[in-house]
């Protein structure tokens, strides 16, 4: 019974994570939030993201939560030093007709060769 409980986490955990759509790496060139909302933003320069029927270079989260704050001071960091992120946003549009961020990555730095 506990296996088969497991395999039924396990499988639930893979197929949330199959149902998202993760960016190739790109430079942040805008983060804000709005206070009374609650909602943040970021956006690329070119590329789009999301599903179809709302793939934008404009990507949401609510900031309400630790995780949410957190994203704000580790994503506008990362625009500041011009560090690459990837991210993965859910597979249905939010309520604001925006794809939602479900995870990120802050990429290092390559180092110049022959620098």
């Amino acid at each position: 019974m506990k296996v088969k409980s497991l395999l039924v986490i396990a499988f639930s955990a893979f197929c949330s994570v199959a149902h998202a759509e993760i960016s190739e790496p790109q430079l942040i060139q805008q983060v804000g939030c709005d206070q009374e909302s609650q909602q943040c933003a970021l956006s690329f320069g070119v590329e789009k993201v999301g599903p179809a029927e709302c793939a934008s270079n404009k990507i949401n989260w609510s900031s309400e939560t630790t995780q949410g704050k957190l994203a704000v001071a580790l994503l506008s960091s990362a625009m500041m030093t011009q560090h690459q992120v990837a991210v993965a946003v859910d597979s249905v549009c939010g309520t604001n007709g925006l794809p939602q961020l479900k995870s990120y990555e802050v990429l290092a730095k390559s180092k110049n060769v022959g620098a």
